[in-house]
């Protein structure tokens, strides 16, 4: 039995990872969670059970009695390789499937727009967000020169490493490039290292370990992302609680809540108690503890 299906499943896993990652990145003005973060963590949920269900089979023949034809044995010594082209073209495909690659997608983005100045497009981006001026970050991939935005970026960063705000602005742009084509679900990794290196430079960074912790929930369990994502969200509602009170804030309580549900459902409505203490306007803190 191939590993291929099981290797690339994982991988689409970590796709959808990806794209929790730039959802977590979205505003969101009341702290409930978003419809389309829904939508995603249910396919998340039918993807893990596909997952398992490869898993079974394989342990199964590999559990197989020693008498099974000849061409089985071999192949369960022969296990193939993946290459990593092979993997990102099974995420790119699926992704395209899914229909959720960028708008500007398979129509011809590569042609470059003659107009669109790079260094000003930069300046302006820098200071911004994908979720606060989408339409420069569109206009920016609509040129086809994302690429090389983005190694305006890193060249940034790297002149600047002690500096969390041009840290923060290269995870930013990575994350806005995976916004608009999420087959570009390596992005999601490089924008997980930087954010370690904004918490090494400031433990204290909200955005960097809210948005890290929120990217471990999308995980599949077997890769015992699930701990951190709890570590860090046990982090932030002690930081959180020697801070002025933000709205976004309620979302740390909720998601902690959320992971601590299934193994101990006790100290899951104690944390959602705890964030409906400080936030006692939040509807979904409410929802939670049956008010």
């Amino acid at each position: 039995m191939s590993q291929t299906p099981t290797i690339v499943l994982s991988v689409v896993l970590a796709a959808a990872a990806a794209a929790g990652v730039s959802l977590a990145m979205r505003p969101n003005v009341d702290g409930a969670p978003k419809d389309t973060e829904l939508d995603l963590q249910r396919e998340v949920l039918e993807l893990k059970k596909q997952h398992a269900a490869l898993s079974a089979r394989l342990e199964s023949l590999a559990n197989a009695p020693s008498t099974a034809s000849a061409p089985l044995a071999a192949e369960r010594v022969a296990v193939p390789t993946v290459s990593e082209e092979q993997i990102a073209a099974a995420v790119a495909a699926y992704m395209t499937k899914r229909g959720e690659v960028g708008s500007a997608g398979a129509a011809g983005v590569g042609a470059a727009d003659a107009a669109f100045d790079l260094d000003r497009s930069f300046g302006e981006l820098a200071k911004s967000s994908y979720w606060d001026n989408t339409e420069a970050w569109k206009k920016a991939f609509a040129s086809g020169r994302m690429d090389e935005l983005i190694a305006k970026f890193e060249a940034a960063a790297k002149a600047n490493p002690n500096d969390a705000k041009v840290q923060m602005q290269l995870a930013s742009a990575y994350l806005g490039y995976l916004q608009m084509d999420n087959s570009k679900w390596q992005l999601s990794m490089k924008a997980d290292k930087v954010f370690d290196t904004v918490l090494a430079l400031d433990p204290t960074h909200w955005e960097a370990r809210f948005t890290k912790a929120v990217s471990y929930t999308f995980y599949p369990d077997f890769l015992g992302k699930k701990k951190d994502a709890i570590t860090n969200f046990e982090t932030l509602v002690q930081q959180q609680e020697s801070m002025p009170v933000e709205a976004s804030q309620a979302q740390t309580y909720l998601y902690l809540g959320n992971l601590l549900e299934a193994r101990d459902p006790a100290k899951a409505r104690e944390v959602w108690a705890r964030g409906a203490r400080r936030h006692p306007d939040n509807q979904e803190l409410q929802k939670r503890l049956g008010n």
